[in-house]
């Protein structure tokens, strides 16, 4: 071999190495989210000019129809990356499906959503600042309501506001109280913060397409399971279900605007979301949570007859000096007894402060090991069980769930509509109407166990 065709077979060989690092580059650079499609397809392009002599050749190497190979594996790989990357491009602009936004955000996106319906926003830059309005939409044009605006879930509530009418004069922070916390605790990993939850925050839901939600109701159990003797029949087991049908009912809530709040998109829609939220979400969990209603003019609550077990004190007098949390631990022993395993309680606000309230004879506080208290020293779990919180809980009484077996069918989403009513024309103001339409059932009254009463039932558990 002469050395012209030594030096040739070195260069080659050198050319081959450089693609295989080239290769090798481009395999990383695709793996990487910042990269573009572009600046793959370019580098990919480079990589097949520098192949097309080597595969043109007759003494063609096996390492260059690998690299043919790999490229070809490669392009189909970078169109699936940039596929991702274009489709969490999409995502982090239209946000991810799914995940909460600020209820503010969830009504400017509602409004925004018929921007393009003639003369209902107005750019404006006045003395006042540059700002859209809706008061024209009114004023201006002579119309006597909006359309409806579509406010989409889920949602977080982060501030509470008293329940006012919004005119200018009681824009003012004296009315915001409450903190929602909707997050984990990171630094407590499974400990929940939310210590005001609402009925939609935490109960299971669907989407109904009928003002009826069906769901499969269990009214037969039979466990027949056993030993089988050779030559007999097994014994027999049994769930039995009927398909129910609970009615959906509106929940709706009005409040006044100012047309000098109207006149501003974004003070009236954070106007409306520190105060709406909580006023047509307390009701609903009024509804969900209550002893009333017959699912015939209203919605049944999860306390009426059918839809819960009351609780049975099946180890009368067998607890020395029992408390509140023995009685828990025993409701949550019956939900066990019919099969469900219960993973909420719920309590009102006075017994939840008079649980963390508890002090011995020399006035130290009594911590029970099964309550769990979050860093901000409210008790979040009972016995294992999530603590909801409600004050449509009566005092002295309390639920014990398995939240499984509930369900809300949302037959029509929260909207929002603007409009006239009554004196708003002469008064300078306008009506503004949220509603939803709910249903609410429960799978098995068996899986809620309630007591009517803490203080009887705890004495009935108590050794004397």
């Amino acid at each position: 071999m002469t050395k012209e065709e030594k030096e040739a077979l070195e260069a080659q060989k050198k050319e081959r190495e450089q693609l295989i690092e080239d290769i090798k580059g481009l395999i990383a650079d695709s793996t990487k989210d910042n990269v573009s499609k572009e600046d793959l397809d370019k580098k990919i392009e480079e990589i097949n000019k520098k192949l097309e002599p080597l595969n043109k050749k007759e003494d063609n190497h096996e390492e260059v129809k690998a690299l043919k190979d790999s490229v070809e594996k490669l392009l189909e790989a970078s169109k699936e990356n940039a596929a991702a990357i274009a489709a969490m491009t999409e995502e982090a602009k239209n946000g991810k499906p799914g995940k909460a936004v600020s209820f503010y955000d969830a009504l400017i996106a509602s409004v925004m959503e018929k921007k393009d319906i003639q003369g209902l926003l107005v750019d404006k830059n006045d003395d006042d600042g540059k700002r859209k309005s809706l008061k024209d939409y009114f004023t201006e044009k002579g119309n006597q309501a909006s359309p409806v605006f579509k406010v989409k879930f889920p949602v977080e509530r982060l501030a509470r506001k008293d329940a006012v009418d919004m005119l200018e004069s009681n824009i003012v922070q004296n009315y915001v109280s409450t903190i929602r916390l909707t997050e984990l605790d990171p630094q407590r990993v499974g400990i929940p913060l939310t210590i005001y939850p609402h009925v939609l925050d935490w109960m299971p839901s669907k989407t109904i397409k009928r003002p009826n939600m069906s769901i499969l109701v269990v009214y037969s159990y039979t466990d027949g399971s056993g030993t089988k003797t050779e030559g007999s029949a097994s014994s027999q087991s049994s769930f039995l279900f009927k398909t129910t049908s609970f009615p959906a009912f509106y929940i709706a809530t009005y409040l006044t605007l100012s047309d000098e709040t109207l006149d501003d998109l974004e003070e009236a829609m954070e106007e409306i979301a520190i105060t709406v939220p909580d006023k047509i979400l307390d009701k609903i969990d009024g509804y969900v949570l209550g002893t009333a209603g017959d699912d015939s003019s209203a919605i049944a609550g999860i306390l009426t007859a059918n839809k819960k077990t009351d609780f049975a004190a099946t180890w009368d007098g067998t607890i020395a000096y029992a408390t509140t949390v023995d009685l828990f631990a025993h409701m949550k022993l019956q939900c066990e007894g019919n099969k469900y395993k219960p993973d909420a309680i719920l309590l009102s606000p006075t017994d939840v402060t008079s649980l963390s309230s508890r002090k011995d004879q020399m006035d130290n506080s009594i911590v029970d090991r099964r309550v769990v208290y979050s860093p901000i020293g409210e008790p979040v779990a009972i016995c294992g069980m999530r603590v909801l919180r409600s004050t449509s809980i009566t005092a002295n009484t309390a639920v014990v769930v398995d939240s499984k077996q509930l369900m809300l069918g949302k037959r029509k989403e929260m909207t929002m509509e603007i409009g006239y009513n009554a004196a708003d024309l002469t008064e300078g103001q306008k009506t503004v109407v949220l509603k939803v339409r709910l249903a609410f059932g429960v799978r098995d009254k068996a899986a809620v166990i309630y007591s009517s009463a803490i203080d009887t039932d705890v004495t009935a558990i108590t050794s004397a």
